[in-house]
C-alpha cells in the first residue's frame, strides 16, 4: 500500500474475509500459470466455488527514461487480445531472482539498454477478483548501450523512445493500454505533480527480495496443493 505523512489507513472491517474453504483442488498448471477450484462458503449462508488463477513468476515493468525525457516502449503482438501493443519492457521474474533482477535481465534482453538508477515505482494487483498476481514497477534512469542483446525465439520486438507526454496522451486516447504501462506512466506523472506519498517501506524492500524471502498471502494459500 502507499503512505505518505498525513494519511490514516482506510478503513476495514473487523474480520474482513468471509468465506470459510471447504476444499480446494488443482484443475490447471504449467510453467507459467496453475488454476484451481475452492468450494467455500459464506458467512451469510451462500456457497459456491471459485476458480483462482496463480502465477508461478512476478509480474515486473521499468518505466526506463533517457535523458530527453523520453520513455522506452516495446513494441509486440499480444496473443491473447490479437492486438499490436506498445507497452514497457517487463517481463515475468524466476522464483530465484528479486523483481531488481528480473528487471535488469528484461531491460537488457527486450531495449538493450543498462541503467545507473534504479528507483521503486509502483506496486498493485492487476486483476484481484481471479489472480493474486503481483506486479512491481520501476523507475530507471541513466541510460546505457549494451552489446549484443537478443529476444527470446518466441518474440519479435519493435523498439521505440516516446515523450512521456505523449505517452500519457495515449493512454488517455485509449491506444496504450498494457496495465503496467499505464499504471507506471500514472504514477510518474502523480510523483510529478506533487502528490506526496510513496511506498510504504517494507513493500519497497519487496522490490529486491525474492519472492521466497516474502511470500504474499495469496501465494501462499497454494502451498497445501503442491
Amino acid at each position: 500500500m502507499f503512505k505518505a505523512m498525513d494519511l490514516k489507513p482506510l478503513p476495514r472491517p473487523e474480520h474482513p474475509d468471509p468465506y470459510t474453504v471447504l476444499d480446494r483442488r488443482f484443475v490447471y498448471d504449467s510453467p507459467w500459470i496453475r488454476i484451481r477450484e475452492d468450494r467455500f462458503r459464506h458467512r451469510r449462508g451462500a456457497e459456491g466455488r471459485y476458480a483462482v488463477c496463480g502465477f508461478r513468476r512476478t509480474a515486473c515493468g521499468v518505466l526506463a527514461l533517457d535523458d530527453q525525457d523520453r520513455v522506452v516502449l516495446v513494441g509486440q503482438w499480444r496473443y491473447p487480445l490479437e492486438l499490436y501493443s506498445w507497452e514497457l519492457p517487463e517481463g515475468g521474474g524466476d522464483t530465484s531472482e528479486s523483481p531488481y533482477e528480473a528487471m535488469r535481465r528484461e531491460l537488457a534482453e527486450e531495449a538493450g539498454l543498462s541503467a545507473q538508477i534504479w528507483e521503486p515505482l509502483c506496486f498493485f494487483h492487476p486483476s484481484n477478483s481471479s489472480t493474486e498476481e503481483e506486479a512491481f514497477l520501476f523507475l530507471a534512469t541513466g541510460l546505457a548501450p549494451l552489446e549484443g542483446h537478443h529476444p527470446e525465439d518466441d518474440e519479435e520486438l519493435l523498439l521505440h523512445r516516446e515523450p512521456f507526454a505523449d505517452c500519457l496522451r495515449r493512454v488517455l486516447s485509449g491506444e496504450i493500454t498494457d496495465s503496467l504501462t499505464v499504471m507506471a506512466l500514472l504514477a510518474l506523472q502523480a510523483r510529478r505533480s506533487g502528490v506526496p506519498a510513496e511506498l510504504d517501506a517494507a513493500l519497497a524492500e519487496r522490490f529486491f527480495q525474492r519472492p521466497s524471502e516474502h511470500p504474499s498471502a495469496g501465494r501462499a494459500r497454494w502451498e497445501s496443493l503442491t
